[in-house]
């Protein structure tokens, strides 16, 4: 189930402590009937804290309660020998008013499996999200290294996917993937994949790349009117030009991931990753940017600690360096006890971005969160 829906702190716990699965976790349900379905879900509620700081002034203080709650259903049933027809639906996670929590937002797929794999249709974590996400993403490192960065080149979860998983082979497993980017746009196909090898029983590699063609950055805006401002008394003041038509600006994206992980002895455990990528304009100048994340562990009975660091490179458009690095330092410490995960997280961000008007904004947030996760 691990590699089937987003992780969050509840799954670094339930890893490290080697707790059951949420498949193992889940409730059977319908039992009048011959499929198996299963209920499962997560209870996740924090309180977080942003102090944030932009271009040097203090702009914004305060908290908010952040509801993460979310919930699933799965359900099999043998079709032929060797051929298992399964399906997932699951929820966004519950938000400010729920509006997030709608069935389908998170993994939701029918597919067939066997010994030979699976095959999936519908939504998902592309294969290369699917490792930016996990194990490199916790603990809080999300809004630089997952979809910080300035150049973007590589889906996350997304509809419209079909994605084959194959079985161990010694270690090493593989994963494939193609599907629309928006059905809307002719032409904008995305295909990737990903490899994984394990070996020693303690050490993962892991590989993966993503690339899409006519991936439209901005859509095209037709021809506008000017228009005349007038004076209290009925004149005419100043005239406004029209905006002239413009077309849609269309690129070809590729990234790759290359990383690891390590268990390593006395409850010790790293894990480091890098990944870039280009786009590249229809017509236009390629962009590039770069990345890297590096991860800490320790764990000592029911406690666990984590320390990660991420950092976006500057970012280049036609060999240009655009001024636009940032990075996030965060520390996690939790707590597991029959099936509860309390934890505290503090993290400082330090982030950079082009605003409308070409400049660069510079905003520092540190960020305290403390929250329970529970899954079911």
């Amino acid at each position: 189930m691990e590699n089937v829906f987003k992780r969050s702190v509840l799954g670094v716990a339930v890893a490290a402590a080697a707790m059951a699965s949420m498949s193992a976790n889940a409730y059977e349900i319908g039992q009048n009937n011959d499929f198996s379905v299963e209920v499962y879900g997560v209870a996740a509620i924090s309180i977080v804290n942003y102090d944030i700081t932009e271009n040097g002034a203090d702009t914004a203080t305060g908290y908010d309660y952040e509801n993460e709650s979310r919930i699933g259903f799965r359900a099999g049933k043998e079709m032929f020998d060797n051929v298992e027809v399964f399906m997932q639906v699951e929820s966004g996670y519950v938000g400010e008013d729920g509006t997030g929590g709608t069935l389908g937002n998170r993994d939701t797929f029918l597919g067939l499996k066997g010994d030979w794999g699976k095959v999936r249709f519908g939504r998902m974590l592309t294969p290369m999200y699917e490792v930016i996400d996990w194990p490199y993403a916790n603990p809080g490192l999300g809004a630089s290294w997952d979809w910080g960065g300035d150049v973007k080149y590589n889906r996350d979860r997304h509809g419209d996917m079909a994605r084959y998983d194959s079985p161990s082979f010694g270690g090493f497993t593989f994963n494939l993937a193609t599907g629309r980017g928006d059905k809307a746009v002719e032409g904008n196909n995305w295909f990737g994949g990903a490899a994984h090898y394990t070996f020693a029983e303690m050490i993962t590699l892991h590989a993966a790349f993503e690339t899409e063609s006519d991936r439209q950055l901005e859509e095209a805006k037709a021809a506008t009117d000017g228009s005349w401002s007038y004076k209290p008394n009925g004149d005419q003041d100043k005239w406004t030009p029209g905006e002239a038509a413009k077309d849609a600006v269309m690129a070809d994206t590729f990234g790759y991931l290359v990383g690891f992980e390590a268990s390593l002895p006395a409850g010790f455990g790293l894990a480091g990753a890098y990944k870039a990528g280009e786009s590249k304009v229809q017509n236009g100048d390629k962009s590039e940017q770069a990345s890297y994340a590096v991860i800490g562990q320790y764990w000592n009975g029911p406690w666990g600690f984590k320390l990660g660091y991420t950092a976006n490179l500057e970012s280049e458009t036609a060999g240009v360096k655009q001024n636009d690095e940032d990075s996030i330092i965060s520390g996690q410490l939790m707590y597991v006890k029959n099936g509860f995960v309390p934890y505290i997280r503090v993290a400082q961000r330090d982030l950079k971005a082009a605003n409308d008007k070409g400049k660069i904004d510079e905003t520092d947030i540190f960020v305290v969160r403390v929250g329970l996760e529970y899954g079911f």
